[in-house]
């Protein structure tokens, strides 16, 4: 448990991308909150390995919001359970000893906008809580398409946000969600979480595959969570006529992406969507989402705690990404666990 009174010239150990590849931990000073802000100490960060890992790179297409956004030294991670340490002035909603999750990057301690944090209930451990910004993602993304009961689905990108938006197609009542992917414990995790069909093969290698699962109606939507520009194509190409491609993962090369030749013949929709879109997006609001994620939970409906793969001292930090970058397919939900330092 951290000293809730003790905040005067607090030090934070912060995990910062100082350039391509070189990952930091380093000592800074936090200020005092001012209005409107909180003070709090990290419990549990997620790891959200397809965003880091790209900002982590560094390679970016000039004119895309990623080489607007990331610039050195960068400071990983949106994914935060905390505690209240102190309030600033006009706090209304939250008091020291609380519970929250924000989208604050790896850091010991931080400031937080209270407008920007929701209260963890307490049916909701923290190593949960922190799923829900990604599941937020997911979230966004499902909405966007606008699933109807009974749909053939397919997902490719069978990461984080890739499993969780297989859970929530479960929970949507799609007819059958086929996982696509090569990395044989991904496949397996998105069996487990409501996956009805696994392909172990390439996009590239899949359509002949659904067309024979599907009895040769083809895929009703496709999300394609992968992030990797050479993935577009193919998705249009394993849709229906009038079908979906929901684009939840963000190419940083754009420029080398293609969207397939048969997009127009077939009347394929081609639709984005991005985490910002939280707010007001279809009448949701994002305390919302919170609440409906918390609830999903708790209820048992939304398991992320199968996800989880590694917990780390933030201590490992240069040693958990080298391992990602190196071996991201053996890995799911990689959480630091700020309570061991």
């Amino acid at each position: 448990m951290f000293n809730l009174t003790n905040t005067q010239g607090r030090i934070s150990l912060n995990c910062v991308f100082q350039g391509p590849g070189r990952v930091e931990l380093v000592e800074e000073q936090v200020q005092e909150p001012g209005p409107g802000q909180i003070l709090c100490a990290a419990q549990k960060s997620l790891i959200s390995t397809g965003t880091e890992l790209a900002c982590l790179q560094g390679q970016f297409d000039e004119g895309t919001v990623w080489s607007s956004w990331v610039k050195y030294p960068f400071y990983p991670g949106y994914s935060m359970a905390a505690q209240v340490l102190k309030t600033g002035a006009a706090v209304e909603r939250m008091k020291p000893g609380d519970r929250i999750i924000c989208p604050a990057g790896h850091r010991q301690f931080f400031l937080a906008n209270e407008k920007e944090a929701a209260l963890i209930p307490d049916s909701v451990r923290d190593e949960e809580a922190v799923f829900t910004q990604v599941a937020k993602v997911a979230l966004v993304g499902v909405l966007r398409a606008e699933p109807a009961f009974g749909e053939r689905v397919g997902v490719v990108g069978l990461g984080l946000i890739g499993q969780l938006v297989i859970q929530l197609l479960a929970m949507s009542g799609s007819r059958q969600i086929v996982a696509i992917g090569t990395e044989p414990l991904r496949l397996k995790q998105a069996g487990n979480n409501g996956a009805t069909d696994l392909l172990n093969l390439p996009i590239a290698e899949a359509f002949e595959a659904i067309e024979e699962i599907t009895g040769g109606r083809m895929l009703d939507t496709i999300y394609d969570v992968t992030g990797s520009y050479p993935v577009l194509p193919y998705c249009t190409m394993l849709t229906r006529e009038l079908g979906k491609v929901i684009l939840l993962g963000d190419t940083t090369e754009p420029s080398k992406q293609t969207v397939g030749p048969k997009v127009v013949f077939n009347s394929v929709s081609i639709l984005g969507a991005h985490g910002r879109l939280m707010q007001g997006f279809k009448g949701w609001t994002e305390e919302d989402m919170d609440g409906f994620i918390f609830e999903s939970i708790a209820r048992g409906k939304l398991d992320v705690k199968k996800l989880i793969t590694e917990q780390a001292s933030p201590l490992e930090a240069v040693s958990v990404y080298s391992q990602l970058v190196d071996r991201r397919s053996d890995f799911m939900g990689v959480l630091f666990d700020w309570t061991q330092l």
